[in-house]
């Protein structure tokens, strides 16, 4: 998120309202937003209109909250990240695959877990990149967020992946190996925004087992 300006961007923008009123306004125009951004997949073919229209604000609100409709991405964008790390910790507590020490099914548990995120944030993630083509840093806060992400998931693989290796297995070697296979597995998915429709798009129903398979075979686990 280069994350500690974009929260600090966050923060201001949500704790300006006092009243009820304006804290529903706003909530309103951050939940249109997110639905415009994840219809279109491009900030430039969004407008300020589209959103307080489908909030049933006014410009005067919005221009109270955000300077322009790029600070209104970032907190957007920040809050969606935000969500989806409360999911992650939520997960880790309420999904048994996550308390146990299979490797393979902790793998494809990660994998899963990745191809729903993109499918879930295919528009956001589509826009963040190409702000991002246009230098401006809007796709730090997706990096940040799975910095944050892995150092969840990935000790919990690791561990597995050392009991099915034994003690001669390094677990520095096996941390490298899981995150640098996470990064095949993202370098793809976001592939498959920028170029879709391809051999494997992102709604394909080949997709998950196909990176599960590709995910287990960089982690010489069964399957592979």
């Amino acid at each position: 998120m280069t994350s500690t300006p974009a929260r600090k961007r966050e923060s201001f923008a949500l704790a300006a309202p006092r009243q009820t009123r304006s804290q529903v306004g706003l909530a309103k125009m951050l939940q249109a937003g997110r639905e415009l951004i994840e219809a279109s997949g491009n900030l430039d073919d969004l407008s300020i209109n589209d959103i307080v229209e489908r909030a049933g604000t006014s410009i005067g609100a919005f221009y109270r909250r955000f300077d322009n409709k790029d600070a209104f991405f970032e907190v957007v964008q920040d809050r969606v990240m935000a969500e989806g790390l409360v999911y992650v910790r939520e997960m880790l507590e309420r999904d048994p695959v996550w308390r146990s020490n299979d490797a393979s099914a902790l793998a494809d548990a990660m994998v899963a877990f990745y191809v729903l995120v993109f499918r879930r944030n295919r528009g956001l993630y589509h826009a963040s990149l190409l702000r991002s083509s246009q230098l401006k840093p809007n796709w730090d806060a997706a990096k940040e967020a799975n910095r944050e992400v892995l150092a969840l998931l990935a000790p919990r693989l690791v561990d597995a992946l050392l009991a099915v290796r034994g003690a001669s297995a390094s677990q520095a070697a096996l941390d490298f190996e899981v995150r640098a296979s996470v990064q095949m597995i993202n370098g793809l998915l976001v592939n498959s925004i920028l170029n879709d429709p391809g051999p494997l798009s992102l709604a394909s129903r080949r997709l998950r087992p196909w990176l599960q398979t590709a995910f287990r075979r960089n982690l010489g686990l069964p399957g592979g």
